[in-house]
C-alpha cells in the first residue's frame, strides 16, 4: 500500500451555506444548460443551403460555389450555409467571418489542415459553427506552436479549433486535433459534442467552452498538459457548466480532468480519467490542482460509469456533491469525494480503492447506495474546510475538536464498508444513524478509533459493526434509542475470522469480518433491547454452525461493555475525561 500524505496549501474554502438552496440552484443551472443545448441542437438540425465545395490542395485551395474567398492557403467563409471540405492544406487555415446571426456548417470529408501561424479553423464571427464529420472519414487539425497576431494586445484564437460563438461537433467520422499552442478545442460560448470520434492532444486544455461544455455522445480521447475539459466563465451567473449525458471519454491530463465553475453534472456515459499521473505520483507542485472531477460550485452524478485515478481529490466541489446513481471506481492520493459544504449520497455504487480520506465534507448525508473504501487516514470525515486547511488543494487531518454540531455525519440508509488506517468515522461534531448498514475495519494504532466524534453519536436504527484498536475506542452515545455493545479482547485479534452476534434463538443480528487486526468491536442492530440476552460467536468459515461461543451478553442499558481487561478506557458522548470501565472476563 502506498503511503498517502496530505499536503496543506493556503487555499480558500467557502463557508457553510444552505444545502437545499445550493442543490436547487445547481439543478436550475443544469436545466438552463439543457435548454440552451436543445436550442443549439434544434438549430443544428435545420437544413442549410449548400453553399460550396472546397478542395484543399497543399498551399492553395479551390472552391465551387458561393460564400468563399481564397488567398493562397487562407480560406475565408463569409456567409451562412453548408460547406464541404476535402484535401490537405499546409501553412494556412479556415476562417469563418460570416454574419453574427449566421449558422455555418463545415462538413469535413477527409481533411488535413495544418497552420503555421494560427488556428487550423477559426470561427471569427457566426452565431453557430457546426463541424460535421463525414461518415467513415478521418480528419486532422493542427495549429501552430507559436501564433502570429496582428498586434500584441490580441490573444485569440488560441486553439486548433476555435470559435468565438457556439460550436457544435457531430458526425460518424473521426477528427484528430493537435493543439500545439494552447488548447485543442475552444468555444467562447457553448460547446456541444453530439457524436463522432474525437481525439485531442493539447499543450494546455483539451476542450474548453467558456459558458458551457456538453457531451451527448461520441468517443472522446484527450491528452492535455493542463485540464481535460473546462468551462471557466466566472463573470456570468449560471455559466461555467459541464454536462455529460453519454459517450465514451478517456482523458490523461497533467492537472484537472473536468473542471466547471458553476456546476458539473454527469447523467451517463463511460468516463476514465488519469489526473496528475495518478495516486502514486511522488513529485508535484503544492500550488497546482490535480483533481479528476472538480467544480467551484456543485458536482452531481446520477448515472454513468466513472473510473478515476487522481493525484488530488477524485471528486471535489467547493459547495456540494450529490451522488444519486452511477458506478464510480475511484483512486486518489487525497480524498475520494470532497465537498466543502455538503456531500449527499442517495444511490449508486462508489468503490474508493485507495485514498487518504474517503468521504469528506462539513455535512455527510448517506441515505442509499453502496459505498466502500480503503483509506490511509479517515474513512468518513466531517470537518470545517475553512478551519482544517482543506479546500482547493490537498488537506487535512481530522481529529478531536470542540464539538461543532454543524459538522455532521448522518446515515439513514445504504451500505457502507470502511477499511481505514485512521478513524473509521471522524466527526468533529455529531453522528446520527437511523438506518442502513455500516461496517468498519478501523485503525491498528491506538491514536485513532473505528468511531471518533466530538459531540454525540445517536443511533436509532441500522446495522453497525465497527472494529478497531482499543486505545481511543468510542461507542455511540448513551442516550441512543438503539442499544450497542462494545466487545474488548485482552490482546489484538488476527484478521480473517467472522464475528456473529445472535439472539438466544440463533438468529444473526449482525456479523463482520474485519480486514485488519483489531482489539475491540462495537455492535448495534435493530431488535437489540436492554435486558435481553445475546451471544457472540467467532467463526473461521463465516458460518454459525461451526462457530465458537465467545460471550453470553445481557444488555444493561444503551451501552454494554464486555471482555477485555480491567482499566480499559472508552469514550462516550458525556465524557470530557476518560471513563474507566471494569469489564468482566
Amino acid at each position: 500500500m502506498v503511503l498517502l500524505l496530505p499536503i496543506l496549501a493556503s487555499c480558500g474554502a467557502s463557508g457553510a451555506t444552505s444545502t437545499q438552496q445550493t442543490v436547487q440552484t445547481a439543478a436550475k443551472t443544469t436545466q438552463e444548460q439543457q435548454l440552451s443545448v436543445e436550442e443549439i441542437t434544434d438549430t443544428s438540425a435545420q437544413e442549410l443551403t449548400q453553399m460550396a465545395v472546397i478542395v484543399l490542395g497543399g498551399d492553395t485551395a479551390s472552391a465551387e460555389g458561393e460564400g468563399v474567398t481564397i488567398d493562397g492557403s487562407a480560406v475565408t467563409i463569409t456567409q451562412g450555409g453548408s460547406y464541404t471540405l476535402s484535401g490537405t492544406l499546409l501553412g494556412g487555415g479556415i476562417i469563418i467571418d460570416a454574419g453574427k446571426n449566421d449558422t455555418v456548417e463545415l462538413i469535413l470529408n477527409g481533411v488535413s489542415i495544418t497552420s503555421e501561424t494560427s488556428a487550423a479553423i477559426f470561427a471569427k464571427q457566426s452565431e453557430l459553427l457546426i463541424i460535421t464529420l463525414a461518415e467513415g472519414t478521418e480528419n486532422y487539425l493542427s495549429d501552430a506552436s507559436s501564433y502570429v497576431y496582428a498586434d500584441a494586445a490580441q490573444d485569440e484564437p488560441s486553439a486548433a479549433l476555435y470559435s468565438k460563438d457556439d460550436l457544435y461537433i457531430r458526425g460518424a467520422g473521426a477528427l484528430t486535433i493537435y493543439g500545439n499552442y494552447q488548447n485543442g478545442v475552444t468555444s467562447k460560448d457553448n460547446l456541444v459534442i453530439e457524436s463522432g470520434t474525437v481525439t485531442i492532444e493539447a499543450e494546455n486544455h483539451g476542450i474548453r467552452g467558456k459558458d458551457s461544455v456538453t457531451i451527448l455522445d461520441g468517443t472522446i480521447t484527450v491528452t492535455a498538459g493542463d485540464d481535460g475539459i473546462q468551462a471557466d466563465n466566472t463573470e456570468d451567473s449560471g455559466s461555467g457548466t459541464v454536462l455529460i449525458e453519454g459517450g465514451v471519454i478517456d482523458m490523461t491530463v497533467e492537472h484537472d480532468g473536468i473542471q466547471a465553475v458553476s456546476a458539473l453534472t454527469i447523467t451517463g456515459g463511460e468516463i476514465t480519467i488519469l489526473a496528475g499521473g495518478g495516486y502514486t505520483t511522488e513529485t508535484y507542485s503544492s500550488q497546482q490542482s490535480y483533481k479528476a472531477l472538480k467544480s467551484t460550485g456543485t458536482v452531481a452524478v446520477s448515472g454513468g460509469v466513472i473510473t478515476v485515478n487522481s493525484l488530488d481529490d477524485a471528486i471535489h466541489a467547493n459547495q456540494s456533491v450529490t451522488i444519486t446513481g452511477g458506478t464510480l471506481t475511484l483512486l486518489s492520493r487525497d480524498d475520494g469525494v470532497h465537498a466543502d459544504d455538503t456531500l449527499s449520497i442517495t444511490g449508486g455504487t462508489i468503490d474508493i480503492l485507495i485514498c487518504y480520506e474517503g468521504l469528506e465534507s462539513a455535512v455527510v448525508n448517506i441515505s442509499g447506495g453502496a459505498v466502500s473504501m480503503l483509506a490511509a487516514d479517515d474513512g468518513i470525515n466531517a470537518a470545517d474546510a475553512s478551519e482544517s486547511g482543506q479546500g482547493d488543494w490537498m488537506g487535512a487531518v481530522g481529529g478531536w475538536g470542540t464539538g461543532d454540531t454543524s459538522l455532521q455525519v448522518n446515515i439513514s440508509g445504504g451500505s457502507i464498508t470502511i477499511n481505514a488506517y485512521g478513524d473509521g468515522i471522524d466527526s468533529n461534531g455529531t453522528v446520527t444513524m437511523s438506518g442502513g448498514e455500516l461496517y468498519i475495519s478501523g485503525p491498528l494504532s491506538s491514536a485513532n478509533g473505528a468511531l471518533d466524534y466530538d459531540s454525540s453519536f445517536i443511533i436509532s436504527g441500522g446495522v453497525m459493526a465497527a472494529a478497531g484498536s482499543s486505545g481511543m475506542a468510542q461507542t455511540p452515545s448513551s442516550n441512543s434509542s438503539q442499544p450497542s455493545v462494545m466487545v474488548y479482547f485482552t490482546q489484538s485479534q488476527t484478521a480473517g475470522s467472522t464475528y456473529l452476534l445472535t439472539d438466544t434463538s440463533g438468529n444473526v443480528l449482525v456479523s463482520c469480518t474485519p480486514d485488519k487486526d483489531f482489539q475491540c468491536i462495537v455492535f448495534s442492530a435493530p431488535g437489540m433491547k436492554s435486558g435481553s440476552s445475546y451471544e457472540l460467536y467467532e467463526s473461521t468459515d463465516g458460518m454459525l454452525d461451526n462457530a465458537t461461543l465467545l460471550y453470553d451478553i445481557t444488555l444493561s442499558g444503551a451501552i454494554t461493555s464486555v471482555g477485555g481487561s480491567y482499566g480499559q478506557t472508552t469514550w462516550t458522548q458525556q465524557n470530557t475525561q476518560p471513563q474507566q470501565r471494569n469489564n468482566r472476563r
